[in-house]
């Protein structure tokens, strides 16, 4: 899928676009799969660190009460409790507080893995020393997996399964009762059905959640006529970028556009005809915005504003003057525009280079003014202004309203 290339996607951001393709496999599309691990691995970070520390005390003190009975059984139930299963969880507890997430959510999964087939060694030793109730512990153990520690669901599966076999196929080996093999395969069996289901339906409902979340956080970050970003989120956004570009001295362009004589223009074809017209600008404005950090907004009325990232080069120039032509290419007919007769726009162009002394409110006023003498000019025009080392005095521009 290409993104940014038509108004309709700008429209139907990708979340929405999941919504409407729908995700029965659990899986969304490569883009926002890796945004929803991060956003499911915290989520269940709380839950997760429950149960792998209840899990942790519950072996410590499993291995406690086999050193006290003190049998050789129990010595080797011991001796896997303490050297294998506490060490691993106790390894991915500590993980679970660090920033790799990466790491830890791949331990999490070997560590249910290690702790479900030791479990199964214990639970077998068990069975032969005539303490089949361990048997109760590998259930309990695979429906948190399933249900508890917060793993998703085709990774908690495949654990699920090959713990399930591995223990079967163990337990064949070594012999036990008919009557025994049946009632713990069923068992089994039954646990990984409700735990499967279940999980399924919590990932889902999980992955819904996350869509339907950042659609609402992404509607009050955008205007509600032209689904451009607002001020709001310019002004937030701005601030990072800002920031950004001063730490790694990189470029930052920032451009405002304004419709020439629009007040007119409702004035003349009505407030439905201005929206309409606000909307085609809006359009090809958001075409513009092909890099991941640049950026369009709606600052305020009939004015728009652009951000865009990194070195512009001829790239700064170009744009601009481009967006002009199409606009005046959309023919919208104004019979109060007599320089042209159709709806167009001034563009004031502020391009900041690296070491600029310059606050981001300056590089702002640099391109409003190069606006207003866009507008003092004609109209219908692109002014631009370069900062580099200089200062340029700013604070005096909009000494009167656009036209």
């Amino acid at each position: 899928m290409e993104f940014g290339t038509t108004f309709e996607q700008g429209l139907n951001s990708l979340y929405s676009e999941q919504l409407k393709k729908g995700f029965r496999r659990l899986r969304f599309i490569d883009i926002l799969e890796p945004e929803f691990r991060g956003y499911h691995l915290e989520k269940n970070a709380q839950k997760s660190r429950l149960a792998i520390g209840f899990s942790l005390s519950i072996i410590v003190l499993a291995a406690v009460f086999a050193n006290i009975i003190g049998s050789d059984p129990m010595f080797a139930m011991e001796s896997v409790a303490l050297f294998v299963m506490a060490p691993v969880l106790l390894c991915t507890l500590v993980l679970s507080y660090s920033n790799q997430r990466n790491v830890y959510n791949i331990m999490i999964v070997a560590s249910a893995l290690v702790i479900g087939i030791s479990g199964t060694m214990v639970n077998l030793q068990a069975s032969a020393a005539g303490m089949s109730y361990y048997f109760a512990a590998q259930t309990g153990w695979i429906f948190m997996v399933w249900l508890v520690l917060g793993i998703q669901f085709r990774a908690t599966s495949a654990v699920c399964i090959i713990i399930t076999l591995t223990y079967m196929t163990a337990a064949i080996s070594a012999s036990l009762p008919v009557d025994e093999l049946l009632f713990e395969g069923f068992m089994l069996g039954a646990v990984n059905l409700i735990g499967g289901y279940s999980a399924y339906q919590l990932e889902y409902n999980a992955r819904k959640t996350f869509l339907e979340s950042k659609l609402l956080a992404e509607l009050a970050e955008r205007d509600g006529l032209t689904s451009l970003y607002n001020r709001r989120s310019f002004d937030q956004y701005s601030k990072r970028v800002w920031r950004q570009s001063r730490r790694e001295r990189d470029q930052l362009t920032i451009m405002m556009i304004d419709i020439d004589r629009f007040k007119d223009y409702n004035d003349i074809y009505g407030h439905q005809a201005g929206d309409d017209a606000l909307k085609q600008v809006a359009e090809i404005i958001s075409e513009s915005v092909q890099r991941p950090l640049d950026m369009a907004a709606r600052f305020g009325g009939e004015e728009f504003s652009l951000i865009l990232y990194g070195p512009a080069n001829s790239y700064g120039h170009d744009l601009p003057e481009r967006l002009r032509k199409r606009v005046e290419e959309l023919a919208i007919m104004h019979e109060a525009a007599p320089e042209t007769g159709y709806l167009t726009v001034s563009i004031g162009v502020a391009i900041i280079h690296p070491g600029a002394s310059r606050s981001l409110a300056g590089s702002i006023q640099m391109a409003d003014q190069a606006l207003y003498e866009a507008k003092d000019s004609g109209r219908n025009r692109v002014v631009v202004g370069e900062s580099g080392n200089t200062n340029v005095e700013t604070g005096q521009f909009r000494v009167r309203k656009y036209g």
